[in-house]
């Protein structure tokens, strides 16, 4: 019985995970690596909008399962912005470190052992979680994660880096709001307890001290835009010390920051509500994040922020249709048009600089 319930667990776990591949607003030796003349490295951080997530329409469809349940490992999927931009930089190396689902967590946790022993406290339980959950899924699914690989290799990657393109938040943000009573409940049901044996294993056993570090262990439900607003708070922290983190390692290195799209620009029927308040949202939160990287950000005068405006996905029946539902991971994704978009302002930003 406990055998049926742990693999009924993780078939539940890798479904809500492949949830988190996109977002609602949008190596072992895996990497390409292109030839070049003029000698840059470029380095890509994201998520799995940069990894490639459903560039692999079959019959020219990208609703087939195959396409849906194909994820990446570094290598640098033909159509997609990384590997533009990489074929017009003429990059000597190219390293894709964008994995679906990853977050500023994944990122920060590779590099910042600060920031890990942070999470082992408990009132930080949760974002550990979280960030467990985001990693675990490659491995769920594919039987195979290179995570450990990443691990090892990220601050050489940032070292060697002439160019880093950043492309992540999807994930911290919206898609972490909207699933948030599904993790909160697998959290309790399974994770939070579990962190305590993971924080021994790495040496940090520590104890609930006050009340107020036990509600912050614990939490708690909320509406999706009020978690919303909680995680927005958290990525701008994790976003500056994530930039922060990287300088540190390579003073030099040009960084882009990937502005988001508006995923729900297109859908039908536009006049429906939860059309009309999506959308709405999609833009406020690009907005917020815009404003934030350009004039907030304590490094906002040392990241170049690429407006990538309005963004082509694939296009999906309309909301009303149940289809929608079943297929909107690979929806809310750019399609061909949609990178060759994105990878275009990139490098006028980057011709700006006279990178290209």
């Amino acid at each position: 019985m406990k055998q049926r319930i742990s693999k009924l667990l993780a078939v539940v776990l890798a479904m809500v995970m492949l949830a988190t591949v996109g977002s609602l607003f949008a190596f072992a030796v895996g990497e390409e690596e292109q030839t070049s003349k003029k000698g840059l490295n470029y380095l890509v951080i994201g998520d799995s909008i940069a990894a490639g997530y459903g560039m692999h329409p079959v019959n020219g469809s990208p609703d087939d399962l195959s396409n849906q349940f194909t994820l990446h490992h570094g290598e640098l999927v033909d159509g997609t912005y990384p590997k533009i931009v990489s074929e017009a930089l003429g990059a000597t190396t190219t390293v894709n470190t964008a994995r679906e689902s990853f977050t500023t967590t994944n990122y920060l946790r590779m590099i910042d052992h600060d920031y890990d022993v942070e999470l082992t406290y408990p009132q930080n339980y949760y974002e550990r979680f979280l960030s467990e959950c985001t990693s675990i899924m490659p491995k769920v699914l594919g039987g195979f994660s290179d995570l450990p690989v990443l691990k090892e290799n990220m601050v050489q990657y940032i070292k060697d880096a002439d160019v880093i393109t950043i492309g992540i938040g999807n994930n911290d943000t919206f898609t972490a709001a909207l699933l948030g009573p599904v993790f909160r409940t697998l959290y309790y049901a399974y994770g939070m307890a579990g962190q305590v044996p993971l924080t021994m294993l790495k040496g940090h056993l520590n104890a609930v001290t006050s009340v107020d570090q036990l509600v912050e262990m614990a939490g708690g439900y909320n509406d999706i835009f009020t978690e919303l607003a909680r995680r927005v708070a958290i990525y701008k922290n994790n976003y500056d010390r994530l930039i922060k983190d990287i300088l540190a390692i390579n003073p030099d290195v040009k960084l882009y920051y990937v502005g988001m799209y508006n995923t729900f620009a297109d859908v039908q029927p536009a006049d429906a509500d939860i059309v009309v308040q999506f959308r709405g949202q999609g833009e406020v939160l690009a907005a917020d994040l815009k404003n934030y990287v350009k004039k907030q950000s304590p490094y906002r005068n040392r990241v170049h922020y690429v407006e990538v405006g309005h963004v082509e996905v694939w296009p999906s029946v309309p909301v009303d249709n149940i289809m929608f539902y079943m297929t909107f991971l690979i929806h809310c994704h750019p399609d061909y048009t949609g990178h060759q978009q994105i990878a275009k302002q990139i490098l006028k930003a980057m011709k700006k600089d006279g990178i290209y």
